[in-house]
């Protein structure tokens, strides 16, 4: 008949171990923790052995005993290798637990299980003993078991509990009371294997090592999964939440408010926050944290000093466990509401200097410097002193209405006459007077109490003044600076003004003048061109019924002469039209080779001694020009003949293209160009001899191939004379 005592010992070594199993199942289904697999098996391996136990109380036959016995110790001896893989697990360490690692340290453990299941199973001595009439297996000694404890089991739970304890002492741990409970857990079952081994026990065959396992494993299952027991504050000690001036928020990860420091009291109407959601705390924070943008409550309860509504910047750090899971975060408010002031009153400002290049008069440009002084500095009492230059005083051109209204029915000049007086000083130095009140000249008394004044020059257009009134304490840095970038952009502003007004003015004049020199080519063109024709009808009469010799060679020498002055006169039509021009030269693609056939074929005709060679090259490409072009090449031809001081000047014409340009070379066999007159006969008024010409020929080249886009200049010809290089921009595809 079984015992009573049989029956107790065998269901407490079987609730053991179906607390065990039980965790084994729990285990499985949480396998989103990253201590789960382990712990199971850390639980399941105690509960067989725990089960085996309760058998083993049933059981008589010796062979079955040890079998079932050397289950139990094999079970049991697998349990510290888990026990470790879960303590790394929990304390973070999941990057280290490589497979390989992991498979390493179950096979360290599986060679203990192995020593132990061939020492059970052949060579310790086992034998049944009753005590209080309970029959368990004692076995007589286990020097192999002490070993493999001291080289196996004892290091490893060594390890495991030193990882447990570092990981509790940590500052990172969110779950502090967690890990204590584990710890603690741990320690009871060390301490009933102690007490077991020590010879504590009802019988001495009685180890309940397993059962402490099994609890072991359900307190340690009810910290992870059913009590998280998270504390954040930790992460904030209350020492350092106390000395931080920026508003600090500890939130836990459902967005309730864990802790808050003094600074974030103040923010909040609920005399005991922590507890509450922080959105109904701080409508909006977690959002606006979240997205990484300024926060403003918007119940308008955050006011920072003077009364503005506070603008906040948000900074949200995650707080994290040792799975890189996130338990919370922390939240912290910077002030940016000055900042942020700072910020609108720049673009204000830039929107100002918009508005200034649209401005058309000095009066528009006051109107806008008081509005902005006004509505976006803030301060009413604001003027402009405009100076008159015809009287050398700086007279009001506009105030605001309250300055305006301060000085009503004050009998005083508002007129400032170079004195000692601050504005008048202001202006005659360029130098700014900085916060302080007024000072009248020598002599004078304050007619109006304006308080501290900013007064900036305007440059030679007068002084900006801007006060802050009898009622308020000075100006800030900001505002000064503000004022600053207000005054230089008012200067720059007046100066556009006065300078488009010359503008005006000079387009007026050179207006006059174009009217002159179109009234002075008509004369030109009309009286000039007439007259010549009169003095060459009457010469040809002469050459035709004279006579005498000599005056028919005179004759022939007016009429050449007439010649010249006419075409010299069409010639200085054509370049006061292009000077006076305001309009984008109108250019025709053309081809070079018809006027330089042209030009050279009338140097042949009229000069019988002079050679002319002309070289155009095949499928040359259009250039820009104009109807003007044939008389750019002709002064050029008649330049080099002019000049020469050969009996028979040779010429050679050629055109080639060059990269993107066209280059029509004129070379001679004259006595050439000194280095320093190259470049100066294509100035006005400049001839490269003394004959007593002007130089307008190659002036009008040069301004001509000027309007082309192209240049001009003059070479050394070999063994003598000079290359007259003329480059063209050549027409290309899709011009």
């Amino acid at each position: 008949m079984v015992a009573a005592i049989e029956l107790l010992v065998a269901g407490v070594l079987a609730l053991g171990g179906a607390t065990g199993l039980g965790i084994v199942y729990v285990s499985s289904r949480r396998r989103d923790h990253p201590a789960s697999e382990p712990l199971a098996k850390m639980a399941g391996l105690p509960a067989l052995s725990s089960l085996a136990f309760a058998v083993l109380v049933f059981v008589s036959d010796p062979t079955l005993v040890r079998v079932v016995w050397t289950f139990s110790q094999v079970t049991l001896a697998l349990t510290p290798a888990y026990f470790l893989l879960f303590s790394l697990a929990y304390t973070g360490r999941t990057n280290w637990l490589t497979a390989l690692r992991r498979r390493g340290v179950v096979g360290f453990y599986v060679v203990d299980a192995a020593i132990v299941s061939a020492a059970g199973l052949f060579f310790v001595s086992i034998q049944p003993q009753t005590v209080a009439g309970l029959t368990l297996p004692v076995v007589a000694d286990q020097p192999v078991r002490a070993i493999t404890s001291l080289v196996f089991v004892l290091p490893g739970v060594a390890v495991s509990l030193s990882l447990l304890l570092s990981f509790l002492l940590s500052s990172e741990n969110l779950y502090r009371r967690q890990t204590a409970l584990i710890v603690a857990a741990v320690l009871a079952t060390l301490l009933g294997n102690v007490v077991f081994l020590a010879g504590f026990s009802v019988h001495p065959g009685l180890d309940l090592t397993a059962v402490f396992f099994a609890f072991e494993a359900l307190l340690i299952a009810l910290a992870l999964y059913r009590f998280d027991l998270l504390r954040i504050a930790p992460m904030a000690p209350s020492i350092v939440l106390e000395e931080i001036e920026d508003p600090v928020f500890v939130l836990g990860d459902d967005g309730v408010l864990v802790d808050v420091n003094p600074s974030g009291r103040r923010l909040i109407d609920a005399a005991e926050p922590v507890g509450d959601h922080v959105s109904d705390l701080l409508p909006g924070l977690l959002d606006t944290a979240e997205n990484g943008e300024p926060y403003t409550d918007a119940d308008g309860r955050t006011r920072a000093d003077g009364g503005q509504t506070a603008v906040y910047d948000t900074s949200l750090t995650s707080i994290t466990d040792q799975f890189d899971r996130d338990r919370g975060a922390v939240v912290v408010l910077r002030d940016i509401t000055a900042r942020k002031r700072r910020e609108e009153t720049l673009e204000s400002l830039q929107t100002v200097a918009q508005r200034f290049l649209r401005a058309e008069s000095e009066q528009e440009i006051y109107d806008i410097v008081l509005e902005t002084a006004e509505e976006v500095l803030g301060y009413p009492y604001s003027g402009v002193m405009a100076y008159d230059e015809a009287k050398n005083v700086l007279r009001p051109a506009a105030f605001t209405e309250a300055l305006a209204d301060r000085y009503r029915g004050v009998d005083a000049d508002p007129v400032v006459e170079p004195s000692d007086s601050d504005v008048w000083t202001v202006f005659e130095s360029g130098d700014p007077l900085v916060g302080e009140p007024l000072s009248p000249a020598s002599g004078d008394e304050v007619p109006v109490d304006l308080g501290g004044s900013l007064l900036y020059p305007l440059g030679d257009h007068g002084v900006l003044g801007i006060s802050t009134g009898p009622d308020v304490e000075g100006f800030s840095d900001a505002d000064r600076r503000f004022v600053e970038i207000l005054a230089h952009t008012t200067e720059n502003a007046l100066d556009r003004i006065s300078k488009e007004r010359q503008l005006r003015e000079s387009r007026e004049l050179l207006d006059e003048r174009n009217d002159q020199i179109e009234f002075f080519n008509g004369v030109l063109r009309h009286d000039l061109l007439n007259g010549m024709l009169v003095i060459q009808n009457h010469a040809a009469e002469i050459r035709r019924t004279s006579e005498d010799p000599a005056a028919v060679d005179h004759a022939e020498v007016i009429e050449r002469w007439s010649e010249d002055i006419a075409d010299l006169a069409e010639q200085v039509r054509s370049v006061s039209n292009v000077v006076t021009e305001e309009a984008e030269p109108e250019l025709a693609s053309i081809d070079v080779a018809d006027p330089l056939t042209q030009k050279v074929r009338k140097i042949r005709e009229t000069h019988d001694s002079v050679s002319v060679t002309l070289d155009v090259e095949d499928d040359l490409p259009l250039v820009w020009a104009d109807d003007l072009f044939p008389s750019v090449v002709e002064n050029l031809l008649v330049n080099a003949v002019e000049h020469n001081d050969t009996d028979r000047p040779e010429l050679s014409v050629t055109a080639r293209t060059k990269g993107e340009d066209v280059v029509v070379r004129i070379a001679d066999n004259g006595p050439g160009i000194d280095d320093e007159m190259k470049a100066a006969v294509f100035e006005r008024n400049v001839t490269a001899d003394d004959s007593g010409s002007i130089g307008f020929g190659l002036y009008f080249v040069s301004l001509m191939v000027d309007r082309y886009g192209g240049t001009i200049r003059f070479e050394d010809n070999e063994p003598r004379g000079t290359v007259a290089v003329l480059e063209l921009p050549a027409v290309r595809d899709g011009d």
